[in-house]
């Protein structure tokens, strides 16, 4: 059972937004690549992508399809449950990092052979996705781009807890930060914290570097049970006692809504590097292969936001990520 923390009257309603926001269109295109397209050996394969990104020409393409959209991992599942596909040619600017994890447990689930193909892109929870895989391959010519995830990006804080922020932005701060960190239990849901997202990331990275994407027989429930007792425990929380605060508050005061955007991405990076912190003491608990699954972890938190990383492909075969036998393409 994790600690379970008040959510700030102020950050009810971006939770809500957040919660409608997500009931939208799905948002990934699911169709089958045309057979003119498929290398030698491979017999189907399924585009799962963006609508009207990288060079298709869709049109009129709404804003909730053009990215990972809660709903497409369901949606996937019952496609690949329909028909069988040789590969997934997998193609995203990124999107809502859950269905990221979502999407890549149900590519593991149907055993699933994903493929980034040439001249294309994997963004952000488009990477999470591809990691679900069971045989996995970055082709010459493709891109694998990580960067730290945010809820304050694309889903800005709305009118009202921003006015909160602005008039009282010590309380604000102190609430918000306690609240990326730790999460909160709400009637509608559940707010994840940075603890819980990282364990989760790195339960999936760490399935990826196994075969079948399967961990050792009981290592999984003993990593799962190791992660609801560290939920259990108070991490170390100074950023209500450091001078960082005032200086967030004086800046808030002087510049306003752009600060104030500003600033609660830095503490969720901030939390994210807590949850990293507290994971890699536990590193000799979490079973084989745990210290490579929170390199990925480190390299997707490396990026700030606004930018990311490319881990080369050859980065990705020495990190184990990346599939070298049996390519169809060989």
């Amino acid at each position: 059972m994790s600690i379970h923390v008040r959510l700030p009257a102020l950050c009810v309603l971006v939770f809500v937004g957040l919660l409608l926001s997500a009931a939208r269109v799905e948002a990934l295109k699911f169709e089958p690549v045309d057979s003119k397209l498929l290398p030698q050996g491979v017999k189907s394969a399924l585009w799962v992508r963006d609508c009207g990104k990288q060079g298709f020409k869709d049109q009129n393409c709404p804003e909730a399809e053009t990215m990972f959209f809660k709903g497409d991992g369901a949606r996937l599942a019952g496609e690949l449950t329909a028909k069988k596909y040789d590969e997934i040619w997998l193609v995203s600017g990124g999107g809502n990092l859950d269905e990221g994890v979502g999407v890549g447990e149900v590519f593991r689930r149907f055993q699933a052979t994903v493929r980034v193909p040439r001249g294309y892109r994997c963004v952000s929870s488009c990477t999470v996705a591809f990691l679900g895989g069971v045989f996995r391959y970055l082709d010459e010519g493709s891109t694998y781009e990580v960067h730290a995830a945010s809820r304050f990006l694309n889903e800005e804080v709305d009118g009202q807890s921003m006015k909160a922020l602005l008039e009282d932005p010590d309380t604000a701060l102190r609430e918000w930060a306690e609240l990326l960190l730790l999460g909160a239990d709400m009637r509608s849901g559940r707010f994840k914290g940075a603890r819980e997202s990282a364990q989760i990331l790195l339960l999936h990275f760490q399935k990826a570097l196994h075969p079948l994407g399967m961990l050792p027989p009981g290592r999984e429930d003993a990593n799962r049970d190791r992660f609801r007792s560290l939920l259990r425990t108070q991490p170390p929380f100074v950023y209500p006692q450091s001078p960082q605060l005032a200086q967030d508050v004086a800046r808030i005061k002087r510049e306003g809504v752009p600060a104030a955007q500003d600033i609660l991405m830095r503490i969720e990076r901030d939390s994210v590097q807590l949850a990293i912190d507290e994971l890699r003491a536990a590193l000799p608990s979490l079973g084989p292969r745990a210290e490579p699954a929170l390199k990925m972890l480190e390299a997707m938190y490396s990026s700030r936001i606004t930018s990311t990383a490319v881990l080369s492909r050859q980065t990705m075969v020495q990190m184990g990520y990346v599939t070298e036998l049996f390519n169809p393409n060989r």
